[in-house]
């Protein structure tokens, strides 16, 4: 028995002491594998694209987000009763657009050409400058752009509901199926990409006072465009939902991906071995 110890013990010895002369012994990471320009832009138009067929089944998709879903547009219904009374009480009708009051800089942040930009911006210098965060952020910011944008004009077409200045006082008038300016009241598009913008920054920031400021920003959009009575407090509300929703919903879906990826990291872990020139490589991750 004592033979036999000896000689294991001698193995042993013999195969570490051959370890910096024989072989090597490297130790992995939980580090994401590293990416090209070109692979990253694949992948993200790929998410893109599996994001957006999943948004539209979503409100269907479980009990839970058909629960929410039915809540929001209960809400919108029966908010649409008091459209009147919030008229009469924050509205200005026959007021400009930009009156020089500390309105105009929330009108200006619901239009969705600046976030776009902001968007495509943080995804091109995330891109190139190899900043997966910034990357994903404007991608995600483009996509709650995109994706809530797509059901907005949708609504807009299909209800044709007509704006508070252009309506005879009736909270109810619809031309269906129009594209007229006027009858573009529902949902609120300002609000929808007020909402959006600043769910994805403030969620990324993940902060208490991101989360204040832009989403009190993105409340006074809102206000705004009931104060220029150019919408109907219920147009606000859905968009606010919308809005949010579509922003959330993005988040998820990433978060869900990131936690995927280092489950599949985590699963590779442990002692593997292979050949080397010299001797034997051993590696361990972990």
């Amino acid at each position: 028995m004592k033979k036999i110890i000896v000689i294991a013990v001698s193995m042993l010895a013999f195969l570490f002491s051959n370890t910096y002369s024989d072989s090597t012994i490297t130790k992995s990471q939980l580090k994401p594998p590293k990416t090209t320009v070109i692979q990253d832009l694949g992948s993200d138009l790929k998410y893109f694209a599996l994001d957006w067929g999943a948004f539209f089944a979503a409100p269907f998709s479980s009990s839970k987000n058909m629960i929410w879903s039915s809540s929001v547009v209960a809400g919108t219904v029966l908010s649409s009763a008091v459209d009147k009374d919030f008229r009469k009480q924050f509205s200005v009708p026959g007021s400009s657009q930009y009156s020089g009051t500390f309105l105009d800089g929330p009108i200006a942040y619901g239009y969705v050409q600046y976030p776009s930009i902001l968007g495509g911006a943080m995804y091109t210098i995330g891109l190139l400058a190899r900043e997966s965060e910034l990357r994903k952020t404007g991608r995600m910011l483009i996509q709650s752009l995109v994706y809530s944008g797509t059901v907005t004009m949708a609504l807009r077409y299909a209800t044709g509901r007509h704006r508070p200045f252009s309506s005879s006082g009736n909270q109810y008038e619809f031309s269906w199926f129009n594209s007229a300016g006027d009858t573009q009241s529902f949902p609120s598009g300002h609000t929808v990409v007020a909402f959006a913008t600043s769910t994805i920054l403030a969620e990324q920031i993940d902060t208490w006072w991101a989360r204040a400021v832009l989403y009190s920003f993105a409340a006074l959009t809102g206000y705004a465009r009931l104060h220029y009575d150019k919408h109907w407090f219920s147009d606000v509300f859905f968009g606010a939902a919308l809005g949010f929703g579509s922003s959330m919903f993005v988040l998820h879906r990433e978060r869900e991906r990131e936690k995927e990826n280092k489950r599949k990291m985590k699963k590779g872990g442990g002692f593997s071995f292979s050949p080397a020139v010299n001797g034997i490589n051993f590696s361990y991750g972990f």
